[in-house]
Formats: C-alpha cells, structure tokens, sequence
C-alpha cells in the first residue's frame, strides 16, 4: 500500500459511514420522528447535506486518485473539509429537531462555511496539474 493510499482510506471509510448514517437518519425521519412539518424539514436538511458531502468527499478521493503532488493533496483536504463541514451542519440540526435548542451555537454556520471551503477547493485541485 502506498503512502497516498493509506491516507485516502480513512476519508473514504468516513464518507461511506456518513453516507450509511443520512441514510438510516433519513428512515427515521420519514417513519420515526413524530415532529411538526418545519421540523420535519430541518430534519430532511441535515439528511440532504450529510449525503451530497458524503458523495463529495467520494469525489475527492477519486480526483486525489487521478492527481499527483499538490493537487492530490489539495482533493484530500477538500475532502476532509466537506466531512467536517456537514458533520458540523447537520449534527447542529438535528440537535436543533431532537432537544429544541442548539448546544453550540453558530455549528451551523460554520459548517456550512467550511463545505463551502471545501467545493472551492476542490476545484482548485481540479484545475491544477500537480
């Protein structure tokens, strides 16, 4: 195993956690969670952006894959970022749906700043040759 392979896997083992996880908190949401219909929303919000950057980051390990030196590690941090970023996001919403209040205040905010860092990132590892 190469050095660059054995830093891919842990963000790829990561996102397919993630992935799995949206996917039994968005079962739950539909068939569990008895909560009013803006609620319900939050919930489906959370859900939505822990699957699209859970996808993403499966996109940066495949751009770090094709890419070498700077632009390889450029996709990897992306790839971090977008975990961070929607972990951070969604946890903060579905604390908010499951206790009615937010323990950390400004979660959200700086979740949803950092997956943009992530995109952006990303595309710049996208256009660099190395």
């Amino acid at each position: 195993m190469t050095a660059q392979a054995a830093e891919r896997e842990p963000l790829c083992a990561l996102a397919a956690i993630a992935a799995a996880a949206a996917v039994g908190l968005g079962a739950y949401g539909a068939h569990g969670l008895a909560v009013d219909d803006f609620l319900l929303d939050v919930w489906r919000t959370a859900v939505a952006f822990q699957m699209w950057h859970a996808l993403g980051a499966f996109a940066c390990v495949w751009l770090a894959s094709r890419k070498s030196g700077r632009a390889a590690s450029l996709a990897r941090i992306s790839g971090w970022l977008l975990i961070v970023g929607a972990l951070s996001f969604s946890s903060s919403l579905y604390a908010f749906v499951l206790m009615g209040d937010v323990p950390v205040q400004g979660l959200a905010p700086a979740g949803g700043m950092i997956m943009m860092a992530g995109w952006s990132l990303l595309a710049v590892a996208a256009v660099r040759r190395s």
